[in-house]
């Protein structure tokens, strides 16, 4: 019989490392999702966590970029997080210049770009809210973004009565257009939760293999 309130905790992973993780606390990547979400909900029980993102490409400049990710992605199964892929891509498009210039013409000068695009993972993560709310999967519903795009189903699913939560990954802020949606709380992810989230240097993984931190993350 349960005696806590439960939570089913979902993490926008490229929010969260755009947000948080890319710049702000670099030294803090090796993160339990699981530890995480339990700090930030000590007083219910985490029934469980989804992680969507997607699997990155070799970069010029990072060539191991990829794999260090799929380290993480064994870490993170050693503690049931489920993880749910979208895809990623590089989209070449010309952009204006910055500052902006004007050719001799007075037309704007515009560039070739290569811009990496994450797809899916947004849509994913709302028809994994939407489906475990109407399962009844837990007694309320925590998303760990900063995504306007989420508005709309936790929105719907509030007026239908679930609790739901906003984790934000905005230091100190949130995205306001949340502001009218009808949750439950909103709470900030803070450097000592970071520290004190981390997965041990090294762990043993599912398949009975050590799993060792990235040397090249702090």
């Amino acid at each position: 019989m349960r005696t806590r309130r439960t939570v089913q905790v979902y993490v926008d992973g490229f929010a969260l490392y755009k947000g948080l993780l890319q710049r702000r606390f670099p030294e803090h990547k090796w993160l339990d999702l699981n530890s995480l979400s339990q700090r930030l909900f000590p007083h219910r029980e985490v029934v469980g966590v989804k992680f969507f993102t997607a699997q990155l490409k070799p970069q010029t400049n990072d060539p191991g970029v990829g794999q260090r990710q799929q380290v993480y992605w064994r870490a993170l199964r050693t503690v049931g997080v489920d993880i749910i892929e979208g895809t990623f891509r590089f989209n070449r498009q010309y952009l204006p210049k910055s500052p902006e210039e004007l050719d001799a013409s007075g037309k704007v000068v515009t560039v070739k770009v290569k811009r990496p695009e994450e797809k899916g993972s947004d849509v994913a993560l709302a028809s994994h809210l939407i489906i475990d709310a109407f399962e009844m999967v837990a007694d309320s519903y925590a998303v760990i973004t900063n995504d306007s795009d989420l508005v709309a189903p936790v929105r719907m699913l509030s007026e239908r009565g679930h609790a739901l939560a906003l984790v934000s990954v905005a230091n100190g802020m949130y995205n306001k257009a949340f502001d009218c949606v009808g949750l439950e709380t909103v709470r900030q992810i803070r450097r000592g939760t970071l520290s004190a989230s981390q997965f041990p240097t090294e762990l043993i993984g599912v398949d009975g293999k050590t799993i060792r931190k990235p040397s090249t993350w702090p």
